[in-house]
């Protein structure tokens, strides 16, 4: 039995936790221009409609920014390891929650996205109509390349569009 193991390269998960921070920060100062928005109408005696914006402007950044957090936290975790097992044709990412097993012959299709002479990311579609995108990966021309030659030749979309 060969299997093969694929690991999101470290750059990438250092690019992606960057973004994440950068929107965190973004979120968090959106609030307290929101807050002090809403306390300058308060001591204003601004009308009730008035300070519907910014209860909502708080609300919603707060709510995105607290998702940000909680993604940043999982950190290495939130990238899970991704087994092709040769031999059994079977595809499956190794997250803490527990295992997605993903037979290729549930593959309905997969679709490759290629950017500058190299493959970006990879979207396989289930028969259940679930998507599973890969991305990040430090050999997932490899990984694709594996794929690629097990799906029949019509289930296989190369695109430059971003999708």
């Amino acid at each position: 039995m060969t299997t093969r193991v694929f690991h999101v390269s470290p750059g990438y998960r250092r690019r992606q936790q960057a973004r994440q921070l950068a929107w965190m920060l973004a979120m968090l100062g959106l609030v307290l221009f929101s807050l002090y928005y809403l306390y300058r109408l308060i001591m204003g005696n601004g009308a009730l409609a008035e300070m519907l914006v910014p209860v909502v402007g708080v609300a919603a950044c707060l709510a995105y920014a607290v998702k940000l957090w909680l993604q940043l936290r999982q950190g290495r975790a939130a990238y899970p390891e991704v087994c092709w097992d040769e031999d059994s044709r079977i595809l499956s990412l190794q997250a803490p929650e527990g295992a997605l097993v993903l037979p290729l012959a549930s593959v309905l299709n997969l679709r490759i996205q290629v950017g500058g002479g190299r493959v970006v990311a990879a979207t396989l579609t289930t028969e259940s109509g679930e998507q599973l995108r890969l991305e990040g990966y430090a050999e997932l021309d490899e990984l694709v390349g594996r794929l690629e030659a097990e799906l029949p030749e019509g289930q296989v979309v190369r695109t430059r569009l971003r999708y």
